[in-house]
């Protein structure tokens, strides 16, 4: 196995949504919409300010500890006992995740898909992917990501439109009128799925610049947002909040109401081919983590040797731990909200304040430019003009310039065109997140008067359902602008 793992900026980002829609679609939304009904697409508002306040305590563990994961960071930070004890922590819940998906997954499948197999071998099926995988990196599986999590997007923002002809509007109405309560509860509800964010801190290695892992983090939280809530709301306009709230999986009874001709009427089938590739990329990432937690116990990075028994633990103590669907779903959706707030906000906020007490290193080069530079003719040194054989150094010197002059002249074709309008061209990295977290907080604002004052005027609820709705696909743009102009930013330096 490659101990030095490098992924882009972008596979990070892919990886942080798969991450929060692969599991985050299976069981919970069932549960916002018996708590939320018609409300129920507000129920990730607070979970997302928790994710991006974790994004940025990662990115500065990425500034202080170049090179570092999450793992290895508790224990520089903590020193080696108490280190290792908060390390145990974080491998007990990464634990539990993987019993919870394993067992949601192998349910899920048993139950609309292969009802006569047992579900042992449906989880035996499973695991193997889970041992192939071990064996390899995680950039093996963001390449594998990179291939199906754009269809699965696609498929997500083209669902409104095949299923216009099933949509009813007045079912969301009233808007905005439940209460505060049952908003912070499905929120808090929404918080155990979201927790899982933390796995990401694994993979802090596989990036050399806090910056992107700041802005691609985000853009994944924000990208992953916006889908979960659209299938939320395409569930309330065509199953109803209280049908859908007494389906078992309401994803899957939405698309099976997928028409678009007579031939294409089991339109689940081509949409579980692509959801089952973005949903096993989740729990393998989750796996991934999980042995290199492992392995950072003896400090390696190499988890190929315990990649076998591992799995072997995993499996048997999944299939041991439920013995029924109303079991596996009690733990994933009520379970996960304690467990992620009985530690989580305390630990990572001691870990940054800690982590404060460390200078910031000057950013290390990724090994991967290394290589391109290698590889680019244009860099030449002057030494290696006088290996050559330079006459003198006034040569050397200006066969030098003339490439450097090249060298640019190349780069400028090559570089990206910036997708913003002519207008937002001037924005910094500092403008575009400043611009991303306005957008968050008017939709944390127009959800409070949303709530405040539906119950009075039933138009303003909609002004700020649609007010969410908006910010809630700007900021989205805006945090791909910001993961573009912090790609910018390191290929400058």
């Amino acid at each position: 196995m490659d101990q030095k793992q490098i992924i882009n900026y972008r596979q990070f980002s892919w990886l942080t949504a798969s991450l929060l829609t692969g599991g985050g679609l299976v069981s919970i939304q069932q549960v916002l919409l018996r708590i939320n009904s018609m409300d129920a697409w507000m129920s990730y508002i607070l979970p997302t300010l928790y994710v991006i306040a974790l994004c940025y305590i990662f990115s500065q563990m990425v500034r202080r500890f170049p090179g570092k994961n999450l793992f290895e960071v508790t224990k520089i930070v903590f020193g080696g006992v108490i280190g290792t004890i908060v390390n145990l922590i974080l491998l007990l819940h990464l634990w539990l995740i993987l019993v919870r998906d394993l067992s949601s997954v192998g349910m899920f499948v048993g139950i609309t898909l292969l009802p006569n197999t047992p579900e042992e071998i449906i989880i035996l099926l499973f695991s193997s992917l889970l041992l192939y995988y071990g064996k390899t990196s995680v950039e093996v599986l963001a390449r594998v990501n990179d291939l199906m999590f754009p269809f699965f997007v696609l498929l997500i923002l083209s669902s409104p439109l095949m299923l216009t002809n099933e949509v009813d509007n007045f079912l969301l109405l009233p808007t905005m009128a439940g209460n505060i309560k049952n908003f912070l509860s499905s929120n808090t509800l929404s918080l155990g799925w979201y927790g899982d964010i933390f796995v990401m801190g694994a993979f802090l290695h596989t990036l050399w610049e806090s910056k992107q892992v700041h802005s691609a983090m985000r853009h994944g939280v924000f990208l992953a947002t916006l889908l979960l809530c659209i299938f939320l709301v395409l569930e309330v306009l065509v199953l109803g909040p209280n049908m859908a709230g007494n389906f078992l999986y309401p994803n899957y009874n939405l698309v099976q109401q997928i028409h678009i001709t007579d031939f294409l009427d089991r339109m689940d089938l081509i949409i579980l081919s692509i959801w089952f590739p973005v949903t096993a990329c989740e729990v393998i990432l989750i796996y991934l983590a999980f042995i290199t937690g492992i392995a950072s116990l003896v400090k390696q990075r190499d988890y190929s040797s315990i990649n076998t028994p591992v799995v072997l633990l995993l499996v048997l103590t999944t299939l041991l731990s439920f013995r029924s669907t109303s079991e596996v779903f009690s733990f994933g959706n009520y379970s996960s909200p304690v467990i992620v707030l009985s530690y989580q906000p305390v630990l990572f906020l001691l870990l940054w304040l800690f982590a404060l007490r460390h200078p910031v290193k000057q950013a290390i080069k990724s090994p991967m430019q290394d290589v391109q530079k290698q590889k680019d003719p244009s860099q030449v040194s002057e030494t290696d003009g006088k290996r050559e054989g330079a006459p003198d150094g006034a040569e050397t010197s200006e066969k030098s310039e003339k490439q450097g002059s090249k060298s640019k002249g190349k780069r400028n074709p090559k570089s990206q065109p910036n997708p913003a309008p002519a207008i937002f061209h001037p924005f910094t990295l500092r403008a575009w997140q400043v611009s991303s977290n306005i957008l968050l907080l008017l939709c944390l604002a127009s959800i409070c008067v949303g709530l405040r004052m539906s119950k009075y005027h039933s138009s303003v609820g909609v002004a700020c359902a649609l007010t969410y709705g908006f910010c809630t696909i700007v900021v989205v743009l805006s945090s791909y602008m910001e993961l573009f102009t912090a790609k910018q930013i390191r290929k400058d330096q």
